[in-house]
């Protein structure tokens, strides 16, 4: 869906996405467009596995749902390219939102 304003969605049913977020052309795309691709793929996907399955109780419940998908994601990442070079770009994004 090209005009969804978020990257992606997950329901139980249908993930709905941003078009930019699933397609690239390899003649004009960024290894960081690539990188997020995969990265967008992945968190959506691993909802499936943690929490899409279950109805949250309450605000703990949503928060360890998208913490423990975010963590599954990062470690999917990891897994597809340097551990170090992934934990190094973490922590210069972390840097450049703290230090402006």
């Amino acid at each position: 869906v090209s005009d969804f304003n978020m990257g992606a969605m997950e329901n139980k049913g249908l993930n709905i996405f941003n078009d930019k977020y699933v397609l690239a052309d390899e003649e004009t795309a960024t290894d960081a467009d690539f990188a997020n691709i995969e990265a967008i793929i992945a968190h959506e996907y691993f909802h499936n596995w943690t929490g899409n399955r279950i109805t949250c109780r309450d605000w703990f419940q949503l928060c360890l749902k998208e913490g423990l998908t975010v963590y599954r994601d990062h470690e999917f990442s990891a897994d597809q390219r340097s551990r170090a070079v992934k934990r190094i770009a973490e922590v210069r994004t972390l840097r450049a939102h703290q230090f402006p």
